[in-house]
């Protein structure tokens, strides 16, 4: 998530401008790997109504990682989307506060929607195959929000390696109620280890610091 390769020195708009470009040169040629992860930024600023610019950047730069992770990870054209984004999640990992969780919570539905459309209908020489599309995500995110507390909590001590499966199980299902993830809950433990925004890359600082700087009623 904090990879300089993505949006570094360049604004969220004249990313957003770049990509629109982008996707329409492409729209009628056939595309290799190295370019999906662009043609697929390109394909959802196009298509995907603004929300607010927050949100927006924020699911743009969870959309860059996802699909270099399904390029790097694809076998025979084979998408397998759980896959993806559990390994997507655990690569971003504690790179970010927790309300960007948040986010990609309140996105889903409309971000899974995109990916069941657009990740078949890629113009590469091979199909592309989407496999394990209907996931749970509450679940997933979860389990990384514990495993992310952990990370934080006990980082450079040996005591992260004293941390079992079960602790995580139970950290992970305090954050959970009947009507899915309580960031209310999440906000609370969060509170014991505060997030700290590290970059010298100004526009990543000022999206981890909108990030960081939302409270729950916000979300």
């Amino acid at each position: 998530m904090v990879k300089q390769g993505h949006y570094a020195g360049v604004s969220a708009s004249k990313k957003s401008r770049q990509l629109k470009q982008h996707a329409q040169r492409q729209a009628n040629a056939m595309i290799d790997r190295s370019t999906v992860a662009d043609f697929l930024q390109g394909r959802y600023v196009l298509t995907q109504r603004a929300t607010s610019a927050l949100v927006d950047e924020t699911m743009q730069r969870f959309l860059a990682e996802w699909a270099e992770q399904g390029v790097e990870t694809s076998e025979d054209g084979l998408w397998d989307m759980d896959k993806i984004t559990v390994q997507t999640l655990a690569q971003i990992a504690i790179k970010v506060p927790w309300q960007f969780y948040a986010i990609i919570i309140g996105q889903w539905s409309k971000f899974s929607r995109f990916i069941k459309k657009e990740v078949p209908a890629l113009p590469t020489k091979q199909a592309v195959r989407l496999m394990n599309q209907d996931m749970d995500i509450t679940s997933v995110i979860g389990q990384q929000l514990a495993v992310n507390w952990y990370l934080t909590r006990f980082s450079g001590t040996n005591q992260l390696a004293t941390v079992t499966n079960d602790n995580i199980q139970e950290l992970a299902k305090s954050f959970i109620d009947q009507d899915g993830i309580s960031w209310q809950n999440v906000a609370v433990v969060y509170s014991t280890t505060p997030f700290t925004v590290e970059t010298s890359d100004q526009s990543l600082q000022q999206w981890l610091q909108s990030l960081t700087d939302l409270t729950v009623d916000q979300l």
